[in-house]
């Protein structure tokens, strides 16, 4: 072990400068005492009176620092006095490297300072002669070859070491001779009008000015939440698309991921915890005020009811121009945090009441939805009827994920919508966005199915088997959460394809929606058999032929919803290949043809409910027949279903088959053609079981999830297949142009790599087992048990929430958590998703 080069005793307190390294455990020599010291002080006088400064910063409140590198040798420490306003500036002259030693006067810029000098407090100057002498047989000795010199309390024109300028509102320094060793430090008083600037800041954030609880506020409280979407979120493309211009660009760094308040705010936050005064942001607010000019305008033109908004933004900033330009960054952020909490404050009061008491972690989350919801003028929603009344100009839709899905053709997904739509919607208290949402998406009905890609309608694709199930579903949890929800189901739904062959913008057709449901339950029952319009390469350039062709149809001997062949992928796993060279192209890899096991979960909660809604006499339907009369109500058709959904899906100990790889699980399919594909273990399974925990024999059931929690469970998603399984790949690279067909141009998608929303819905059919078999047993301890589990999981998602630019979950992770890079940042169905398990715990709607 060696020593740092410094002559210490009595635990550090430095004398002289070593020009050795001393080896501390071998040495056996002495250093000088005090007395052999003073013949000789070298730099102890220097020492002294900085010594001598630091307390006298410390007893007079100098406590926020800054340090900017001039040169690699020359450093500038400024000491600020939050109270006074005062500031202490340091140059100083290091020697990192002893062949860059200076005896005159170094190369670089002025140093500018805002404000009014007082003094000189010191000048060091350092007088280089020889190295001295350090030989000694007995004594460690350190260098004494030089000399300094030290001038306190200085008027401008006494430096010997710079000329200061003073002009009307700040100053410059200009070095004339400044040797290696040298340091100035000047005294720096605020001007008048910087004081006023300052003070006038202070007064807002400490309340003593009520502009923000009255003008600021009051402007708050006129917005709608799609106001607060455009506020607070938008990225570049929803800008772009709509406005012309996109996110906040810092030079030298990077763009914002939001053009709204929360782009900054995550950079701001670790800005303040690693007191990172020289970060690009802090800079960016020094060199000019362009970033205040953007939020303030970029609000203004975006919609009247902002406007108001923008001009108290532009009153709090104003300030700004008149704070010395090294202060800024302090002063930016106190205001911007202020507009920041007032405004989330007053969103959580807009949300459902549970969200104003509730812990930061649901807030965030809470916060994180209200993204996705909005309106992008090329994404519009299908049309909603003549007269029917929405809050905004346009309703809102809901974007899939951020940035990839945010306008266009790919922001609204009819699956993804659906998914989203109970934690985003119902959860958080948009009962009228859930509605507008679901009217829209059935008025675009076709073929008895729900577009896959809405495009407003008039582009939209029907080639998703699940979509139409979630869209059920959702309409089942808004009738459950929502006050008065089953009225619904009189809602007028406008069809804008009435008939599967109607020609887009003619022969519009209101019903309720209660038609609307009953028409594709009645069409699944039947049987739904086409080919998707336009169907080539002008919709889809890798799909095969067959891959076009559409059917889904209910099972007569079982009951279940099945459809699908070998070349689509009609579920959310919809993965198509596009890798000529690796031999992927045109086959989907994951097809789950025959009857995937999450629909059958959602069928069946839906005609059960379906049934009680009929015995209400809310719905007209007592279930669905055929072309030949045969009736099935919607109690037969549930028990059908129960009767043959363990038999089919369930992997018993005995099950011969020789595709088992794993027993005691619940199957990913059944009836697929590839056969070996439906013994598969996925997570789809926890969907059936949290919507309908029931349909089988709970013991099993949470047999299943446990085998699938230690198999598949991974720190923020779910793995989306058994690792065991040849197929298993866990990293998703959509640029991945090997030859490897498992992994090529990502065909390895939903094949191992952890997705978050499937992960909600095992943690929410953990719960629904364990209540089960709670109440079965009538013990709640087993479910207290399962509550407790999860609870202990929310922690993962509360740390990433904090470190996210996007402030919200990912749509998937690669294996064991890790981030993917062609993952969205920001997932619709994440959030919501993460938002109903929060309701199942806490059980947030209770309080609507």
């Amino acid at each position: 072990m060696r020593s740092r080069g410094y002559v210490m005793r009595d635990r550090g307190v430095v004398y002289n400068i070593l020009d050795i390294n001393i080896d501390v455990v071998n040495e056996t020599r002495n250093y000088t005492t005090w007395d052999e010291v003073k013949q000789s002080l070298a730099i102890i006088p220097a020492r002294a009176a900085l010594n001598k400064l630091h307390i006298w910063l410390a007893e007079n409140n100098y406590t926020q620092i800054y340090v900017d590198q001039r040169t690699p040798d020359i450093v500038a420490i400024t000491r600020y006095n939050p109270i006074t306003h005062e500031k202490i500036i340091m140059l100083a002259y290091t020697a990192f490297d002893k062949h860059a030693i200076c005896h005159d006067c170094p190369k670089v810029d002025d140093l500018t300072f805002t404000g009014l000098l007082d003094e000189i407090l010191l000048e060091i100057e350092f007088h280089y002669t020889d190295k001295g002498s350090r030989e000694s047989s007995d004594k460690i000795v350190g260098l004494n070859g030089g000399e300094v010199e030290v001038r306190e309390h200085l008027k401008r024109d006494d430096s010997k070491l710079a000329f200061i300028e003073q002009y009307e509102i700040n100053g410059k320094l200009h070095l004339k001779y400044f040797p290696s060793g040298s340091v100035i430090v000047i005294k720096v008083s605020p001007i008048k009008k910087a004081i006023d600037a300052i003070n006038l800041i202070d007064d807002y954030l400490s309340e003593k000015n009520d502009f923000i609880k009255t003008s600021f506020v009051n402007a708050l409280k006129q917005l709608t939440l799609q106001n607060y979407n455009m506020l607070l979120f938008r990225c570049t493309g929803e800008d772009q698309d709509d406005f012309g211009s996109g996110s906040y660009n810092i030079p030298n760094w990077k763009t914002l991921n939001y053009c709204g308040l929360q782009g900054l705010l995550p950079y701001l936050n670790d800005i303040r915890f690693y007191n990172d005064l020289g970060h690009p942001i802090c800079q960016n607010l020094r060199d000019g005020l362009w970033l205040c000019d953007y939020i303030y305008q970029r609000i203004s033109k975006i919609n009247p009811l902002l406007a108001e908004i923008a001009r108290n933004i532009q009153t709090l900033f104003l300030p700004l121009h008149d704070v010395p330009y090294d202060l800024r960054p302090c002063y930016f952020e106190a205001l911007f945090s202020l507009i920041y909490e007032t405004t989330l404050e007053q969103l959580m009061e807009k949300l459902s009441s549970p969200f104003k008491t509730a812990s930061i972690y649901v807030q965030s989350l809470a916060l994180s939805s209200v993204s996705f919801l909005g309106s992008v003028k090329n994404a519009k929603l299908s049309l909603l009827p003549d007269g029917y009344k929405t809050e905004d100009e346009l309703p809102s839709s809901l974007s899939a994920g951020l940035p990839h899905f945010a306008t266009g053709i790919w922001r609204n997904w009819g699956r993804d919508t659906f998914i989203a739509l109970p934690g985003c919607c119902l959860v958080t208290g948009r009962f009228q966005d859930a509605r507008n949402l679901i009217l829209s998406y059935g008025g675009a009905m076709r073929h008895g199915m729900i577009p896959n890609l809405l495009d407003g309608g008039h582009g939209a694709r029907y080639n998703a088997r699940d979509a139409v199930w979630f869209w059920l579903y959702a309409i089942v949890k808004y009738i459950e959460i929502v006050p008065n929800g089953v009225e619904i189901l009189q809602n007028t739904v406008l069809r804008i394809f009435i008939h599967d062959d109607t020609i887009y913008g003619h022969d519009l057709t209101e019903q309720c929606l209660a038609d609307t449901i009953q028409e594709t339950l009645m069409r699944h029952f039947n049987g739904i058999e086409f080919v998707e319009r336009n169907a080539g390469p002008a919709i889809d350039e890798c799909m095969q032929e067959l891959g076009f062709h559409v059917k889904a149809y209910v099972d007569h001997n079982t009951g279940f919803i099945c459809g699908g062949n070998l070349y689509n992928c009609g579920t959310w796993m919809d993965k198509m290949g596009s890798s000529e060279k690796a031999g992927n192209k045109g086959w989907p890899a994951t097809p789950r043809d025959g009857a995937a096991v999450e629909l059958q979960g959602l069928c069946y909660t839906v005609i059960e409910k379906l049934d009680e809604l009929y015995q209400k006499k809310f719905y007209p339907y007592e279930g669905v027949f055929t072309e030949n009369k045969e009736i099935w109500t919607w109690k037969k058709w549930a028990d059908i279903m129960k009767n043959n959904f363990e038999r089919f899906f369930y992997v018993t100990d005995d099950d011969s088959s020789e595709y088992v790889n794993r027993r005691g699980i619940i199957k990913d399919s059944y009836g697929s053609t590839q056969i070996y594909t439906d013994y598969q273990l996925r997570p789809n399974f926890s969907i059936t079981l949290a919507v309908a925990p029931r349909l089988m024999n709970a013991e099993k059931a949470w047999h299943a999830l446990q085998i699938a929690e230690t198999e598949l469970l991974g720190p923020l998603g779910i793995k989306t297949l058994d690792p065991s399984d040849y197929n298993y790949c866990p990293f998703y690279n959509q640029d991945d142009d090997s030859t490897d067909k498992k992994t090529a141009r990502g065909w390895s998608y939903h094949q191992g790599p952890e997705w978050l929303w499937v992960g909600m819905f095992f943690y929410r059919a953990k719960l629904a087992i364990a209540k089960v078999i709670s109440d079965d047993k009538n013990d709640m301890e087993f479910y207290e048990k399962a509550k407790r589990f999860i609870r202990s999981r929310m922690g993962a998602y509360w740390e990433h929430l904090k470190c996210s630019t996007w402030a919200s979950l990912p749509e998937l992770t690669n294996a064991n958590g890790t981030s993917c890079y062609h993952s969205c940042g920001a997932q619709a169905w994440s959030i919501g998703c993460l938002l109903e398990t929060v309701n199942e715990l806490y059980e947030l709607h209770k309080f609507f």
